[in-house]
């Protein structure tokens, strides 16, 4: 990854698209691209595969702009962060598969309420490397709401409907949304402590 994001810069830098004091926030900001773009067509390869396309779909849909808004937990390394997609892909998987109508509301109820809890109280979560001001505090935690109340109306008319399995992709969402709201929390404190 390192040799690409070096070559890509050589040429930015080169062509003049980018300036030699931007260059690490550039490098930055291509990297996430680079990994969000990797780690979402793993997902979605990995979904088709599985037979799990709408649950993961929806999952997603309503998970990065959650986890944008919401900040929370984030991996330190590269490896990290795509493990973690990992174990939320198979989560997502896992649940679609093994999880049946009708007990799939019932779920999705505890899911959602118990994310809708933590979201209310949590978000948003900063990050060592990202501390928010006064501000950005404000809009996010208000961002937070909104997309948490609009996946929440979506995860209510989805099972009006008895689209159980979007309901449930829905309610993952926030759910592990707020998973990482804690993980994120708990890590800072520890990080504090240190």
């Amino acid at each position: 990854m390192d040799r690409i994001l070096d070559a890509i810069m050589e040429k930015l830098l080169s062509s003049g698209y980018a300036k030699e004091e931007d260059a690490e926030i550039v490098r930055y900001g291509l990297e996430l691209t680079i990994m969000t773009t990797l780690t979402t067509a793993f997902m979605i390869i990995t979904a088709i595969l599985m037979k799990s396309f709408i649950a993961v779909i929806v999952f997603l849909a309503l998970y990065m702009p959650m986890r944008n808004c919401c900040g929370g937990y984030h991996s330190a390394s590269r490896l990290g962060c795509f493990m973690i997609s990992v174990v939320m892909l198979a989560a997502v998987i896992a649940a679609s598969k093994l999880i049946h109508d009708p007990e799939r509301l019932y779920v999705s109820a505890a899911f959602l309420f118990s994310g809708i809890v933590v979201i209310l109280f949590a978000a948003p979560t900063e990050t060592p490397t990202k501390p928010f001001d006064d501000t950005e505090r404000r809009v996010f935690r208000r961002r937070s709401l909104m997309i948490t109340a609009l996946g929440t109306a979506l995860a209510v008319i989805s099972a009006v409907f008895r689209l159980y399995i979007l309901t449930l992709s829905l309610s993952l969402a926030v759910f592990v949304t707020a998973f990482l709201l804690v993980a994120g929390r708990i890590s800072n404190r520890k990080g504090v402590e240190k």
